[in-house]
């Protein structure tokens, strides 16, 4: 949290988490991939732990779909999944 006498400097390369229903957004200052350094609240590292091992789930129950040859495949896919 950004204090009082604190420069805005220091935190230029803290990552931050956004959490909708749908998405996990993870949002990582340009500056911090330039220099390869970010900082992670530990709130945040779990909330990217679990979003990671909710998707890898989703691939080992079959729940994914491609990779597909062209965008044309890529619709198709899509509406067969979305009838269902």
């Amino acid at each position: 949290m950004i204090q009082s006498g604190d420069t805005i400097k220091r935190y230029m390369n803290q990552v931050t988490i956004e959490k909708t229903p749908k998405y996990l957004i993870v949002k990582i200052p340009l500056t911090s991939v330039q220099t390869c350094r970010a900082e992670l609240s530990p709130k945040s590292r779990r909330d990217i732990h679990r979003a990671i091992a909710e998707g890898l789930s989703d691939i080992e129950a079959g729940r994914s779909i491609g990779p597909f040859k062209n965008v044309k495949d890529f619709r198709k896919a899509i509406r067969a999944v979305t009838r269902k």
